[in-house]
């Protein structure tokens, strides 16, 4: 009889923070899905999980129209990769939901299963799931003819409205963002997807733990109303990632002044600027791509046997 694997996979809470940190190289991250902050967030849509396995730390996720995976390891000793691999697939023998062994996964880490273990690799872009990457000095200048339309935008927001900039550091400006959120989704609801229906949620936990996460935040009242809102978090001195961003479309303008005004006051010191996937929503993927990243995060979904 052989050895029986019993790998003790546990859900992801608040206090796991640290734990979690501990593998994560925040000096040459480059996708957002490994931050903390970014786990704890769409722990609930996702059932994030973990385990520590051969001293590396292997994130487990449920994604809609992926089925179950686990995230690209963190912080694996190459010479211990088959065996890692090994017992992430005796694991999968008790799923029926598990099209792919990894998800999330960068060109490194395929290139590694390559050279140190035998198994044989099928790797899928999740174009998707591609992040977009942009130079921060760009979305605060607006130069040149390329930016034209948003510099104009902008401008027309500014002198449009009698505005007022606010931290969310308080019940009240969290409520109206909450309410501003509950808005969108009524307008957008025929057409969105699981993730986005569950984004109230999630939004609301990183709310609550603003502090605890070091974000940061920023949002535009007209009038007193709230027209717009933002969060988001240094990574390195290199990085900054954009969580959450919605804006109230009735203020023209307001999504490209919200843009550049977030950038200017919390991250103008940061070369580069994350700004997540589009998800394969088409208006998101245009909106993005009106901004001209500088670099695409290639994530891959990975099949081993």
């Amino acid at each position: 009889m052989g050895v029986i694997v019993i790998i003790n996979f546990k859900c992801l809470f608040l206090d796991d923070k640290d734990v979690i940190e501990q593998y994560i190289d925040k000096e040459n991250i480059e996708s957002y899905e490994y931050l903390f902050s970014s786990l704890y967030m769409w722990r609930k849509l996702n059932n994030v999980k973990y385990a520590v396995i051969n001293d590396a730390l292997v994130i487990e996720k449920n994604e809609e129209g992926k089925g179950t995976f686990y995230a690209q390891p963190l912080k694996y000793e190459k010479e211990n990769l088959t065996d890692l691999i090994d017992k992430l697939i005796e694991r999968n023998e008790n799923y029926t939901d598990r099209n792919y062994l990894f998800g999330d996964v960068d060109e490194k880490f395929i290139e590694d299963l390559k050279k140190y273990t035998d198994f044989k690799i099928e790797a899928i872009e999740d174009v998707n799931d591609f992040e977009y990457v942009y130079n921060t000095a760009d979305l605060i200048e607006l130069r040149g003819k390329k930016y034209h339309g948003k510099k104009n935008h902008v401008n027309s927001f500014r002198k449009s409205y009698e505005y007022e900039i606010k931290k969310i550091d308080n019940e009240k400006v969290i409520k109206d963002c909450l309410e501003l959120l509950h808005r969108w989704h009524e307008e957008v609801a025929v057409t969105v997807d699981k993730e986005m229906l569950m984004e109230i949620d999630a939004i609301k936990d990183l709310f609550s733990e603003l502090h605890f996460f070091d974000l940061k935040s920023i949002a535009i009242y007209v009038d007193g109303n709230l027209a717009g809102f933002a969060v988001g978090e240094k990574v390195n001195d290199k990085m900054a990632v954009i969580h959450v961003e919605r804006g109230e479309v009735i203020y023209k303008g307001v999504y490209a002044f919200l843009n550049r005004q977030f950038l200017m006051e919390s991250f103008g010191d940061i070369e580069f600027v994350n700004r997540q996937e589009d998800t394969g929503n088409l208006g998101l993927r245009k909106a993005k791509r009106s901004y001209h990243p500088v670099k695409m995060v290639k994530k891959y979904l990975i099949k081993v046997s």
